[in-house]
């Protein structure tokens, strides 16, 4: 009678353990060796709940090693930066082409190939500014569609478009502006969910106490334009033309998809990979809310005052940084740069961007001594007023010495990286669970900078023929006065605890339940 009570014994455990509810915890591999010996000392012959539980133990090790250790949201944030970066580079690429478009053009039409267009340097503007009204256009029902069936489906399927699109550009390019419009337009659909995206994964993936590397990883996927994007740029450029870049950076886009769609899942408790206890970490013992219908509360929302500060230093972080991003090659053309240079210049400071955002993520969740709303306000002066230091300095160097302009580039750019402190760690703050809204919509700012860039090249820079020198003043000088006067704003309504609409919300979700609401008529 004991043997039997014995054998029902392990054989519920195990079937517990294979199942994964253990009632103490699911990720004990230790259990399993307890079955075994508890199965030894039996004295029935029934030998198959032993190998069930050596099996059992096989399997929890195997995904212990694959869980990385109760880390598989590292995966997430690596993955998700080459899959917005991915993206991003197919439709950025453009504003690096098309510096050389016209040469590449040029020795086509003289090789008896007529039939290929070229632009007129309003045309290319226009080009650039069609991207920002196309992610005007997807952004509000981008969002909304990553809320009703989170980013998972909705970033796969407008990436493998993205592909399709970004391999035909070139014919696109060639065969008349208006169908590159069209094109162009298309893209910036595509594209206009990424910093949705990013509020999204890091309201559901990040622990409150890792917000700020957590931003760090997410929000530059910006810089895999320098780490993938423009060293493969000027090698096709300077060898065989403009073209084949865009196959290229298409192919890259559908295999980083494939790989993200795999490994990735939209709210932790549901991936594969995950335990129980980095679940416990990432929630910090709170409960999660797993409502697909949560209506954000847009009033609350728009009339908060730090939510307008963090979108304004958005707008002016993105404004400036496509100084370089946008017309670095155009620049440094100037300087009298070849293309090879061209590129890995601006490609460099690409690399001391991403080393810089990882410090200053770490530092904004290590850093004890300070609080928080202090070190909101130190990174992000860092972030926007440096930047607007070192845009005055090239404003002061002579042209002659091109290098020295190359040094105090490259510090501009790389300042920004401490942005993942400043407003947007303060944007995850304010709003948790609204992350992907307020994040979001710094995708609205972000497209109006790219409407608002092109026309002031065209009024300052390119009329400046003959006076190039104070033309890039001038122009330097307005992104410089943004950035202060952003940082200033965004200093003196700063705020690092959950605002109203957050506190609203949660104290709806927490109500409890009145006797009349249970009717079970």
């Amino acid at each position: 009678m004991s043997g039997r009570i014995s054998n029902r014994s392990v054989v519920g455990g195990v079937r517990d353990a294979a199942a994964g509810g253990s009632s103490d915890d699911k990720d004990n591999p230790n259990e399993f060796d307890a079955l075994y010996a508890d199965s030894q000392n039996s004295s029935a012959p029934n030998t198959s709940p032993i190998l069930l539980a050596n099996f059992g133990m096989r399997c929890q090790r195997l995904r212990d090693f694959f869980s990385l250790k109760h880390c598989v949201r590292w995966m997430v944030f690596v993955l998700t930066w080459l899959q917005l970066g991915s993206v991003m580079n197919c439709v950025d690429v453009f504003s690096f082409s098309m510096v050389y478009m016209e040469k590449n053009s040029s020795i086509a039409a003289e090789a008896g190939l007529d039939d290929i267009y070229i632009y007129t340097l309003e045309e290319k503007s226009s080009l650039i500014s069609a991207m920002a009204i196309g992610s005007l256009i997807g952004m509000y029902p981008q969002n909304n569609l990553m809320q009703k069936y989170g980013p998972r489906y909705v970033l796969t399927v407008a990436s493998f478009l993205c592909a399709t699109i970004t391999a035909f550009m070139p014919w696109a390019l060639d065969t008349h502006y208006h169908v590159a419009l069209v094109f162009r337009i298309i893209q910036g659909i595509l594209y206009s969910a990424d910093f949705g995206v990013v509020g999204y994964v890091v309201s559901k993936w990040a622990p409150i106490s890792e917000t700020g590397i957590s931003l760090a990883a997410l929000s530059g996927f910006t810089a895999a334009r320098a780490v993938i994007q423009l060293p493969l740029a000027g090698w096709t450029t300077s060898n065989i033309g403009w073209r084949p870049i865009y196959y290229i950076l298409s192919v890259i886009l559908v295999i980083s998809t494939v790989i993200w769609f795999l490994l990735y899942r939209d709210d932790p408790e549901e991936h594969f990979l995950v335990t129980r206890v980095e679940v416990q970490t990432i929630t910090g013992g709170r409960i999660t809310d797993h409502k697909k219908d949560k209506k954000t509360p847009y009033r609350e929302v728009l009339s908060e005052k730090s939510v307008w500060a963090v979108w304004f230093a958005g707008f002016a972080d993105i404004f400036a940084s496509f100084v370089f991003l946008v017309y670095g090659a155009q620049y440094y053309e100037y300087l009298g740069m070849d293309i090879q240079a061209n590129a890995w210049l601006n490609s460099m400071k690409g690399y001391l961007f991403i080393g810089v955002r990882v410090i200053a993520g770490l530092a904004s969740d290590r850093i004890h001594f300070l609080p928080e709303k202090s070190k909101l306000r130190l990174f992000n002066t860092i972030s926007l007023q440096v930047p607007a230091f070192f845009l005055v300095l090239v404003v002061l160097m002579p042209r002659e010495h091109p290098y020295l302009h190359v040094v105090c580039i490259t510090f501009y750019q790389a300042s920004f990286g401490f942005n993942c402190g400043g407003f947007y760690k303060g944007a995850a703050l304010i709003s948790r669970q609204f992350s992907y809204f307020v994040i979001g919509y710094i995708q609205l700012f972000k497209s109006l900078a790219t409407l608002l860039e092109p026309v002031l090249f065209s009024l300052f820079v390119l009329p400046g023929s003959e006076g190039a020198e104070l033309s890039w003043t001038s122009y330097f000088l307005i992104h410089a006065m943004t950035l202060t006067v952003a940082n200033t704003v965004y200093v003196i309504f700063a705020r690092s605890e959950p605002a109203d609409f957050v506190l609203n919300a949660d104290l709806e979700l927490s109500k409890p339940q009145l006797p009349c609401e249970t009717s079970i008529n």
